[in-house]
């Protein structure tokens, strides 16, 4: 019983570690507390904005402020910055235009 428990606790604990980290190393999120690479100023002109891929934003939005990180890896991506933004950021729609990840692209 203590062997089969061995075998299956090292693949267990694996999983478990890559799922706390992959919020972190894959998917796009909210950023608060992380170093912020950019500031961009949503105006009533602003219908989209260009970031990089990994890049950690801060957006400030009709007196409202909040940091987003976008991870894209080697494909562009297109997101409604709407999805994003706390509720009453925003007044229109806004696209956020996301190229690659430098460091994942050769």
């Amino acid at each position: 019983m203590m062997k089969t428990l061995r075998t299956f606790g090292s693949p267990i604990a694996l999983a478990a570690a890559l799922a706390l980290a992959a919020p972190l190393l894959i998917a796009n999120a909210t950023a608060s507390g992380l170093s912020v690479d950019r500031t961009i100023v949503i105006d009533s002109s602003t219908r989209s904005v260009h970031v990089n891929g990994g890049d950690v934003i801060r957006f400030n939005a009709n007196g409202q402020s909040f940091d987003y990180r976008f991870n894209s890896f080697t494909q562009s991506r297109v997101y409604d910055l709407g999805k994003i933004a706390p509720p009453g950021a925003l007044d229109r729609p806004v696209k956020v235009y996301v190229s690659a990840d430098g460091r994942y692209t050769g």
